[in-house]
């Protein structure tokens, strides 16, 4: 028989919880900040333009026009950026007959681009309008000695390297605090979820204790909204509890009560000498084997959900030892090993009978030699599978026979005692506990080599 694999452990809800929380505090923190940015970007381009406006207005303060309207400014300008080529900063005067531009435009290839605009009028742009530069522009009209009015644009412009590193810096500092922000709420969240997600804990060790036998039920003092879970547990627990004390009752009555006809039968059976008794007799002593066996067998099926572990290796060391003393003419010699520390979730007699018959198939039908080996099989989250495998030296079972085998009453040799339960019952318990019962040929005896594998958890 083969069971489907075990199902993936899923991932703990401290992860779901810490990766959910984090993806939504990243993206309000992304939001957060591309708001933060735009409105400093903003008000960077605003302190911008007022540093411009006030270039322009110093360099009002400068200015003069000759007779022909030409503009002629000091030398000693206001401002030093003006006069240093350059430095970036960089203004002039436009009128309609001439145009005056600061020193600090000395060498520099790429201009800024502007023009006369109309009186009273302002203009702030940015590099992509005036060429790559940020440009201020102030149109007025200036009064001749004679009278007459000229138009005059006052501009000041600056490179965007400055405002560019402004920007730069105050990103830098933003989003190192917004990840120091996201890095100390995401820690304040582990801690909340430490603490509130504690009685949770306790519930998976108060189950592992009652899965150890330590304990029979969960303890009351848990919130009120586990409550209704741990009452449930515990009532679910009781209920398992008292169902398989009354079964085993039932069945302990029902196995008294067949036990004394069975015998009334058996004892006139033996005083009547008519002919056919002896064959009669036999089919009451086959009816009581079979009564207490299917009555020891459900029985033992009233088995618990929380199974405590039962150490293998003294189990199948136990085994070993009863057949060899059972099967003593002819002499059978079985080699039992286990790994030390592994266990399986599995009432004690039911591990007992289904490695038992197994073993007892294999001295029964080997020929004088039995292997039997028990080793971790497949890792889990909690604890690994269980391999174990029974050898022989006999003729081994061809697998057409296996699936016949396996049915109730069907026995591979006819000559020998039995029901043809064995491997029946073995099948069942398979099934009862999720396991998987394999057939091979033995690699190092060359007999049958069946294999029992018990899941991980």
């Amino acid at each position: 028989m083969v069971t489907d694999a075990p199902a993936r452990s899923a991932p703990s809800l401290v992860l779901r919880l810490v990766l959910s929380a984090g993806v939504a505090l990243a993206v309000a923190l992304a939001l957060v900040g591309l708001a933060v940015d735009r409105g400093f970007r903003g008000a960077a381009e605003g302190a911008l333009e007022e540093r411009l406006e006030a270039t322009v207005f110093l360099l009002l303060a400068t200015i003069d026009l000759d007779d022909q309207g030409q503009p002629l400014v000091s030398d000693a300008l206001a401002e030093p950026r003006l006069g240093q080529p350059g430095s970036g900063l960089y203004a002039g005067a436009i009128t309609p007959v001439g145009d005056w531009a600061s020193p600090s435009l000395y060498g520099v290839i790429d201009p800024p681009r502007s023009r006369l605009i109309e009186r009273n009028q302002t203009l702030f742009r940015g590099p992509a309008g005036a060429g790559n530069y940020y440009v201020y522009a102030f149109g007025l009209g200036w009064e001749q000695p004679d009278g007459e009015i000229v138009d005059l644009t006052l501009w000041a412009a600056e490179h965007p390297d400055r405002f560019g590193a402004e920007v730069a810096a105050f990103r830098a500092d933003l989003w190192r605090w917004l990840s120091l922000a996201a890095v100390l709420v995401i820690s304040a969240q582990l801690l909340l979820l430490v603490v509130f997600l504690k009685p949770l804990r306790k519930v998976a060790q108060e189950v592992r204790d009652i899965e150890a036998g330590e304990r029979q039920t969960l303890s009351a003092t848990y919130p009120r909204e586990l409550q209704p879970l741990t009452a449930n547990l515990n009532a679910l627990l009781a209920t398992e509890r008292d169902n398989a004390s009354h079964y085993r009752q039932a069945l302990a009555d029902l196995a008294h009560a067949l036990k004394t006809p069975l015998a009334v039968m058996r004892a006139r059976l033996e005083s009547d000498e008519r002919e056919g008794s002896e064959a009669r007799i036999e089919e009451v002593e086959r009816m009581d084997q079979l009564i207490r066996r299917q009555l020891e067998r459900a029985a033992r099926s009233t088995r618990r959900t929380l199974n405590q572990p039962i150490a293998v290796a003294p189990v199948i060391q136990r085994l070993a030892d009863s057949l060899q003393r059972l099967y003593r003419d002819p002499p059978v010699i079985i080699e039992a090993s286990g790994q030390e520390g592994l266990s399986v979730r599995i009432d004690e007699r039911d591990l007992m009978e289904l490695i038992g018959n197994l073993m007892d198939n294999a001295a029964k039908y080997g020929q004088g030699r039995v292997r039997i080996t028990a080793q971790a099989g497949e890792s889990g989250a909690r604890e690994p599978g269980v391999e174990i495998l029974i050898e022989d030296n006999g003729p081994g079972i061809d697998r057409a026979e296996w699936n016949d085998l396996i049915q109730r009453g069907v026995r591979g040799d006819e000559r020998r005692e039995g029901q043809g339960l064995g491997l029946a019952i073995a099948e069942q318990l398979v099934e009862a506990y999720g396991a998987r019962l394999t057939l091979a040929r033995s690699e190092t005896l060359g007999g049958a080599a069946t294999r029992l594998s018990f899941p991980p958890r």
